[in-house]
This record gives C-alpha cells, structure tokens and sequence, in this order.
C-alpha cells in the first residue's frame, strides 16, 4: 500500500499573506496622498472640498446656519466610520482584548464622555485651532485615538512587571500634573487643579478599596474607570456654567426609559423571547438620542442638522417621528443581528458593530441633552 504524497506548501505562502495584509494599509496611504495633493493643486477639487466640508465645520463651531450636514460629507463619514471600525477592530484583537458585553458596558463612559467634551465646545471653553477638533466628526476621531491610547496602556500596565505601587503612584501623578499644565496653559475658565486632585485621590481610593490592583491587570477594567474620572472631570468643567433648563435632563431620562420599559415587557411577556442587557442597552441609546432631539426641537426651538432626520422632521412636521424611526431602526438592526450567521462566526466583529451603532445615539443623545441643559 502506497503513503499518500504530502502537499507541499510553498515557504512563501505566509510571506506573501502578509505582504497583502501590509500593502493594504500602503494603498489606503497612496489614496490619501492624493486626495490630499488634489484638494490642494486641483481649484475645482478644493472649491468642493471648501464648500461641503470646512465651511460647515467652520459654521458649526461659530453656531451659524450652515453647520448643516450634507449629502456628501455625510456619505465620506460614514465612510471613515468604517475605516474605523476595520482599524479598531485590527488593533483591539492584536492586544488581545476580548470584544463581549463587559467590553462595551466598560466604554459607556467614553461614548458620554464625547458628548459632553462636545458641549464644551458648545460652551465656548476651547479656542481655534483646538475647537476644530472637538465639533464633528473629527472629535469621533479624538475619541478614538484617546480610548486607544487608554486601552494600550492598560495593556502595558498588565505586561509590565513593575510594583503596583510604582504603577498607581505613576497613574496618580500623570493624571494631576497633566492637567496642572492643561489648566495653567489653557485660556478660559477651567476647575481649579486643586479640586482636580482631590477627585483624583477619592477614585483611587474607591478603586484601590474595591478593585486593589486589578485594573492594573485587566486593560478593559482600567479602560472604564480612567475614562470615568475623565468623564467626570470634564462634567465638572461643563458644570461652571448656568443650568438653563433642567427639565429636559429628566424629561428626556424619563421619555427613554419608558420606551425601553415598553420594549422589554412586549419581548419578555408578549414575545417570551427576552432581550440580551446590550440589546436593551442599544435601545436606550437610541431613545435618549430620539427623545432629546424631539424635546429639543418642538418645545426648545432647536434645529435638526442632519440630513436623513431633517426631511423625516420636515415631511411630518414634527419630531416626534424619530421616535418610532429610531426604533424601527434598531430593531432591524437587531433582527439582521440575530439572522446573521455571523453572530457565530465572529461573536467580536458583531460585538464592536453594536458599540459602534450604540456611540451612534448615546454620543448625540448625551450631547443634545447636556446643551439644552446648560443653553449653549
């Protein structure tokens, strides 16, 4: 009886895997360069580019009429979304962080964090050419870079061998003197570093008590609390200026809650088929976006910006009708979720598309409801 002959597999075969994964990110550079040298060498190119995407960034960060989203930045947005989500997801799964439930409940405070940071800019407290960066879209890039700035040094913290000690005592130190120069640099009216320190020093003790060293063993854990204290600490700055109409903070929680209330019991009592804490999560999200975005426009005159919420809003007349659009939507979302096959082929992939859809109504929700609050 003959051995049957062993397929051979060319030496260069892995080689070549990885030149095409490499030459991928080479190509999108080469694209880039030269959309960058037509916008700046091409009148007609730069003229577009002038009119449908500096001009309403640079309206939007002095509150004129024109800061109204387009049909074509909306579409190259949507676009770099998903380069976003390729390059997120390349990076979180070379460090190794698990992509599940726990995950997007730890980034919670990151997708309120850039609505909040947005109302900043609303409030004035940042001066060109920093402001530029804090108005959309470009503050979803600041997000991200800093979220992964966050996660990577957890992950060094986790690897490194240095004392817990050393490593708190570095954290405590990096956290109080980098806003120290923040504050003394920066123009405006900011919290004072002194205040700063002493929220810094309760949080590391309420973390040290509770947690001891484990969130400097676990990336996604030190994610979630160093992004609280951020979070907390730009409230604090936001919270300087004068409460104009605390009404909607509740109205809006309230209006939110009952709809997901609602949601709940038809699946859970009606359907007997119960949804997952992200599930609902999701639709919170999205009726906090929803329900501040009618409360702002029918009762506080605000204005919608966007392109596809705009004409729902013009053609009914009012804006109560993103409330069963955004539920029409997430429930489709889910639905497609749970049909896809790919729920169980790549359980990670899905898990950072519904965080992605989740900063996509928690990130604007936050920021409507914090500017009517505060009258920026």
């Amino acid at each position: 009886m003959e051995d049957k002959p062993k397929v051979a597999v060319p030496r260069h075969e892995g080689f070549q895997i990885t030149r095409i994964s490499e030459n991928k990110y080479i190509f999108g550079a080469a694209i880039a360069i030269v959309l960058l040298l037509a916008i700046q060498f091409v009148p007609q190119i730069n003229d577009f580019w002038v009119d449908h995407f500096v001009d309403p960034i640079m309206a939007d960060s002095k509150g004129e009429a024109g800061a109204k989203y387009n049909i074509y930045n909306t579409i190259a947005y949507g676009f770099g979304f998903f380069l976003l989500f390729i390059l997120i997801n390349e990076l979180l799964t070379d460090w190794k962080i698990k992509l599940d439930d726990r995950f997007i409940f730890a980034a919670i405070p990151l997708l309120i964090l850039g609505g909040t940071a947005r109302v900043l800019e609303d409030a004035d407290m940042f001066e060109p050419p920093l402001q530029f960066f804090f108005i959309s879209p470009l503050i979803y890039g600041m997000l991200v870079v800093y979220g992964l700035f966050i996660i990577s040094l957890g992950v060094w913290l986790s690897r490194s061998q240095l004392p817990s000690l050393t490593k708190g005592l570095g954290l405590v130190s990096f956290a109080i003197g980098g806003y120290g120069l923040w504050w003394y640099f920066a123009p405006g009216e900011w919290l004072h570093p002194s205040s700063w320190a002493l929220v810094v020093f309760s949080v590391s003790a309420l973390t040290a008590e509770f947690y001891r060293g484990k969130p400097l063993r676990d990336p996604v854990l030190f994610f979630g609390i160093t992004t609280t204290l951020v979070l907390i600490l730009a409230y604090l700055n936001l919270a300087q200026n004068k409460i104009v109409n605390p009404d909607i903070f509740w109205n809006t929680l309230a209006l939110a809650s009952l709809l997901t209330m609602v949601v709940w019991f038809f699946c859970q009592v009606v359907l007997e088929k119960p949804l997952s804490p992200v599930y609902l999560l999701l639709y919170l999200g999205h009726f906090i976006d929803g329900s501040a975005t009618y409360l702002g426009i029918d009762q506080y005159g605000y204005t919608e910006k966007h392109v596809l919420p705009d004409f729902f809003i013009e053609h009914f007349g009012t804006a109560f009708v993103m409330l069963p659009l955004k539920f029409l939507v997430v429930t489709g979302v889910i639905y497609a979720l749970e049909s896809e096959k790919s729920k169980e082929d790549e359980p990670e992939m899905v898990t950072l598309l519904i965080f992605f859809l989740l900063a996509l109504g928690l990130g604007p929700g936050t920021r409507d409801v914090l500017r009517i609050m505060f009258g920026t």
